[in-house]
C-alpha cells in the first residue's frame, strides 16, 4: 500500500461540509469538472451544476487562494447561454469548438431528447454557437444512455472532435467539426459493433480520451466495463482503431487493478506534476479504494495504491458510494496535477496536492 499522504489538501471541506466558493454541493444530483474559463489553455477553473434545477456556477481561485464565482445560477437558476439545465439528465462538458488548442466551450445536452448546445463565453456572457434539438452530425441523441466527450482525432494537441457512443448497443461515433458543421469521421450502429474490437455492448462500458504515448495528445481512447476487469486502449490507425491494450471480458483490469466492481471509475490524470494526462486514477467509491497507474514501456505499474479496502488519498476517505473525482489545474501552470474529490450532497469536497 501507498502512504495516504503522499497527498496532501490545499482546500478541504466537510464531511459535512459548506462547499466552495459559495456553492453549498447539498444536492446528491451535484457534478463537477475543470474547465478553461477565460480561453488560457489550463483547466484551472471549476464548473459545478444541478441539473434538474437550472444551477451552474463557475468558480475561479483568487491569489490568496480564495475560490470565488466568475459565474453564477440558482438555486433554482436559469442554466448558461440560454441552456436551461432543467431537466435531470442534462450533462455538459468542455470542448475545443474553434480548433485553438483551449478546451474552453461547454458542451450541454440531454440525452434521449436529441437536444446537444455548444456554448462560448464572450467576456463572461455564455451564448450558443451550436444549438440542436433533433442531435448533432446525424447522431440522433435519442437513447438517454448516450454519453458524450472530447477527442484528438487528429493528433494535433486539440480536443476538436466529439465522440458519442451508446453503451449497451455497439453505437459509437466520432464527429469532425467544420464551419459550424458536423460530420461523422467514424460511425457505428445503433446496432453497431462498438471501435477497434471493443465491442460497447454492456450498458455499463464507458470512454474518454487518454495520452496513452505521453505525447500531451489526448488521442488515444479508454474504454472499459466496471465489473469485468475490461478495459481497452485505442489507438487510431488511418481510419481505423487498434488495441494498444486489451483486457477481457472478462480481465484482469490494469496496473494490478482489478476492475472487478461495478463501482468503478476511472479518468486521466498527470500525477508526475507535468501537462501530460498520461496516468490514470482508478477508484472504488464507498471502499476507500484508489490507485494511479503509469505506463511503463507497454505495460502500465501502480504508483500510488490503497484498498480494496484502503483509507483513500491525502486525508480523503473516500467511504462514501457517492464520491466522485478529477483532475484539476490549481496553479494555473498549465499542470492538470492536483486531485479534486467531493461528495454530492453533503458540501464535502477536497483539492488535494502531490507530495514531493
Amino acid at each position: 500500500m501507498s502512504s495516504t499522504s503522499d497527498y496532501t489538501p490545499v482546500y478541504h471541506q466537510g464531511d459535512p461540509g459548506t462547499g466552495i466558493g459559495g456553492y453549498d454541493l447539498k444536492s446528491s444530483a451535484d457534478t463537477a469538472f475543470a474547465f478553461d474559463y477565460d480561453s488560457s489553455g489550463k483547466l484551472d477553473h471549476i464548473v459545478l451544476y444541478r441539473p434538474g434545477t437550472g444551477t451552474c456556477w463557475i468558480l475561479k481561485k483568487g491569489e490568496n487562494g480564495v475560490w470565488s464565482p466568475v459565474y453564477h445560477q440558482g438555486d433554482p437558476g436559469n442554466g448558461i447561454g440560454g441552456y436551461d439545465l432543467k431537466s435531470p439528465d442534462d450533462r455538459i462538458i468542455p470542448f475545443d469548438y474553434d480548433h485553438s488548442g483551449k478546451a474552453d466551450h461547454l458542451v450541454c445536452y440531454r440525452p434521449g431528447t436529441g437536444t446537444i448546445w455548444i456554448l462560448k463565453n464572450r467576456g463572461g456572457m455564455f451564448s450558443a454557437v451550436y444549438a440542436g434539438e433533433s442531435g448533432i452530425g446525424g447522431y440522433d441523441l435519442k437513447s438517454k444512455d448516450d454519453l458524450c466527450f472530447a477527442y484528438d482525432y487528429d493528433r494535433c494537441g486539440r480536443v476538436d472532435y466529439l465522440a458519442l457512443y451508446r453503451p449497451g448497443t455497439g453505437t459509437f461515433w466520432i464527429l469532425k467539426h467544420e464551419s459550424g458543421k458536423f460530420t461523422a469521421v467514424y460511425n457505428q450502429g445503433d446496432p453497431g459493433k462498438g471501435i477497434g474490437g471493443y465491442d460497447l455492448k454492456s450498458p455499463a462500458d464507458r470512454a474518454f480520451a487518454f495520452d496513452w504515448e505521453g505525447s500531451d495528445k489526448l488521442d488515444s481512447i479508454v474504454l472499459y466495463r466496471p465489473g469485468t476487469g475490461t478495459i481497452w486502449i485505442l489507438r487510431r490507425e488511418g481510419t481505423d482503431f487498434t488495441p494498444v491494450y486489451q483486457q477481457g471480458d472478462p480481465g484482469q483490469g490494469i496496473g494490478g487493478y482489478d476492475l472487478k466492481s461495478a463501482r468503478d471509475i476511472c479518468f486521466p490524470f498527470a500525477h508526475n506534476l507535468g501537462k501530460k494526462l498520461n496516468e490514470l486514477v482508478l477508484y472504488r467509491p464507498g471502499t476507500g479504494t484508489l490507485w494511479i497507474v503509469k505506463k511503463e514501456g507497454t505495460h502500465s505499474t501502480p504508483v500510488y495504491r490503497q484498498g480494496d479496502p484502503g483509507l483513500g488519498i491525502g486525508g480523503y476517505d473516500l467511504k462514501s458510494p457517492a464520491d466522485r473525482c478529477f483532475a484539476l489545474d490549481y496553479n494555473s501552470n498549465g499542470n492538470p496535477d492536483h486531485l479534486v474529490l467531493y461528495r454530492p450532497g453533503t458540501g464535502t469536497i477536497w483539492i488535494l496536492r502531490r507530495v514531493v
